[in-house]
């Protein structure tokens, strides 16, 4: 359906140097002029670009990584998204609100009109070519957060129209809708362009279509051969198409390593700076494709949020890393990391100096070096009244608050180091510019392990895993197999958004989000002048499930209702 008129929300995130925001500001166009005029064509794609979920760990103050064994966050366990960490989702309680139960078919009907519009105008064909390819990109990455979370959706490719019979579409088979994205990719491929300049960094080159299958068919493989095929076929795929998604991720991986011009950042001696700048340093070698933010034009908050206490004046850092997260992180030697004796008067700056480079470039300890001054990650709360705590009025106020028990700047005893911005005065409000890394070759090179791996390409799998650990400065693996490959992603993709899904698709939630996380409580011997500690649940009496129909979510009771040719998964009836 042509619309007759279209609002543009004109985001500078992605196209700052586009034509169309130097012209007068305009509220509504018509729909015959903007199909005209390319500036206001690409005015509409860069409003689907930024509508687009991309599996932010920014816009939602990286809630996605609290509902893993990643972290919990800093306040209480009242939120539908911890509801869901809870096991208590419902189709009355799951909605696109929480992040997990996401739909928005209003966002591919956006992806349809600007198809067909498209389709039908006068442009000339490298520029029609160009921008469809983009938004079948978008389209096709949609499609895949669908399926991830609820397994066959309908496919929908044109504009309903009101007096077509086509309104209430039934759900297609998971293996369809991976299909549908592998296929939309294949001929998107070539007419995407390899690069863009300066300009028009944010849009989807060549690689990020290769980057996405990677991805996709890695997940569509792991669930081929970790899951079961049920509803006729609406949820799982068949185990016979197993080798057929790994060897297609595997091969998607292998151009961009062939043919993409990226390669390991490797721009610092330092081990833990290095990776630290890999998403400080904006369009590094690395990145294959970023989110582009702009500070205070269309900026986020991850800084503001995630600041240790000690350095804003309040709201402790919202996302707290687990006790068993930092446990996962080996030594420098290669030696388990969980091999630490908590039972000992030490500061943990000697407890954990010799961890993973990564780790002390992920995440901020009790009494870590940050900025100008040590941490303090558990003297205040937002609880702690500051007019009557005793403190020694340094970092802000917050000194040392000794034995105090209701005193704990997160939830953990730790903060999250990675995407921070070593600056101080953090403003409140969508204030922050740094880039959120979608796909880097970091990855690409685990996805490569990984399927290779699944192929019975075992060296080649060793050798993907060794390259990331030789960046980072860990020992290279003499031999290779599934759960060491897994450990390598758990820490060199630590915080991006990726082990929930991770964990949904080798089928190892139900036992790994299960029961209780944990934390390390600090404090402090005065008279010793040093540190003893507790490791204790970090949840209270809450009990974390994850049940195995968890693995599909609920489809929102209200398009069920709507829509009577929707089938809902099992376990919510």
């Amino acid at each position: 359906m042509k619309l007759k008129y279209i609002k543009f929300a004109f985001f500078a995130i992605l196209l700052n140097s586009c034509d169309v925001l130097n012209k007068e500001p305009i509220d509504i166009i018509s729909d015959a002029t903007v199909w005209k005029d390319e500036n206001l064509a690409d005015a509409n794609l860069t409003h689907l670009y930024g509508v687009t979920n991309v599996n932010s760990v920014f816009d939602l103050h990286s809630r996605l990584n609290v509902i893993t064994d990643e972290a919990r966050e800093c306040f209480g366990w009242g939120s539908l998204l911890n509801t869901f960490t809870q096991g208590i989702i419902t189709p009355d309680n799951i909605s696109n609100r929480d992040y997990i139960g996401y739909w928005d078919y209003n966002i591919i009907r956006g992806y349809n009109e600007f198809l067909f519009n498209m389709e039908n105008s006068e442009f000339n064909e490298e520029f029609k070519n160009q921008r469809m390819s983009e938004c079948r990109f978008l389209r096709a990455l949609h499609y895949f957060n669908l399926a991830m979370r609820l397994g066959g959706v309908p496919i929908i490719t044109l504009p309903q129209q009101l007096e077509e019979g086509d309104l209430y579409p039934a759900r297609n088979t998971e293996k369809e809708v991976y299909e549908f994205v592998r296929k939309e990719l294949d001929e998107i491929i070539e007419l995407l362009p390899p690069s863009y300049n300066t300009a028009n960094k944010g849009r989807v080159s060549r690689f990020a279509a290769l980057a996405l299958k990677s991805r996709a068919m890695l997940y569509a493989g792991s669930i081929a051969k970790y899951s079961e095929v049920d509803m006729d076929g609406i949820l799982g795929v068949p185990a016979s198409d197993a080798n057929f998604y790994f060897e297609e991720s595997y091969k998607a991986s292998k151009r961009i390593l062939s043919e993409g011009g990226f390669s390991l950042y490797k721009k610092y001696d330092d081990k833990s700076k290095n990776y630290q700048y890999i998403f400080l340093d904006k369009d590094n070698v690395e990145i294959i494709w970023a989110k582009k933010w702009v500070q205070k034009d269309l900026g986020h908050d991850y800084d503001y949020n995630n600041q240790p206490i000690s350095y804003k004046p309040f709201v402790a850092s919202c996302t707290n890393p687990t006790l068993e997260m930092v446990d996962a992180y080996e030594f420098i030697d290669g030696t388990p990391g969980s091999a630490i004796n908590y039972n000992q008067e030490i500061d943990t700056k000697e407890l954990y100096k010799n961890k993973d480079p990564r780790f002390h470039a992920t995440i901020l300890y009790n009494q870590a070096f940050w900025i100008d001054a040590p941490v303090e990650t558990h003297y205040f709360t937002i609880n702690s009244n500051i007019a009557t705590d005793k403190r020694d009025n340094t970092l802000f106020g917050r000194g040392k608050d000794v034995n105090n028990t209701a005193a704990g700047a997160t939830q953990t005893g730790f903060c999250i180091k990675k995407y921070l911005k070593e600056e101080r005065g953090i403003p409140t409000g969508l204030m922050s510019d740094t880039d959120l890394v979608i796909y880097r070759l970091g990855e690409v090179y685990l996805n490569l392990a990984e399927a290779a791996f699944e192929l019975d390409k075992v060296d080649e799998a060793k050798n993907a895993v060794n390259e990331i650990r030789r960046r980072a400065g860990m020992p290279e693996h003499n031999a290779i197999d599934m759960e060491k490959i897994r450990h390598e992603r758990r820490i060199e993709l630590a915080f991006e958004g990726i082990r929930f899904w991770d964990l949904r698709r080798w089928r190892t939630a139900h036992t790994q989000l299960t029961g209780a996380f944990h934390k390390l409580t600090a404090y402090y011997i005065k008279e010793r002048d040093t540190f003893g500690y507790l490791v204790e649940n970090c949840q209270g009496n809450v009990k974390r499930l994850f049940a195995k129909h968890h693995y599909y979510v609920p489809l929102e009771r209200k398009h069920v209702t709507e829509n009577p040719n929707l089938k809902q998964n099992p376990g919510y009836n």
